[in-house]
């Protein structure tokens, strides 16, 4: 495999489980706004349900992170795209 074809798949993976923490993110916002938004009797399942989505969420966010670490350790994106790509990652997880 060509360092070209590495870095095309590489590419890839990242979009991919960047798309896929996006949709984490949106699911962990609803679940936030069905739990804020519940009646005293069905709290406990909507608190269970945004624990589940804030888990995953953080799972994705540091498997993307070390998708993002072995990458740029071997060579196939750039420092910039580094920080820029964990930049990304952190401002939809933390905003």
């Amino acid at each position: 495999m060509t360092k070209e074809e590495q870095v095309e798949i590489i590419k890839f993976k990242i979009k991919h489980e960047i798309e896929y923490l996006e949709e984490l993110v949106e699911r962990r916002n609803n679940a936030r706004k069905e739990f804020e938004d519940c009646l005293i009797e069905e709290c406990q399942e909507k608190q269970s349900n945004l624990d589940t989505c804030y888990g995953a969420v953080n799972n994705q966010y540091m498997y993307l992170c070390g998708v993002l670490a072995t990458a740029r350790q071997l060579e196939l994106i750039s420092k910039d795209e580094y920080r820029e790509l964990r930049k990304q990652a952190s401002d939809e997880v933390f905003n």
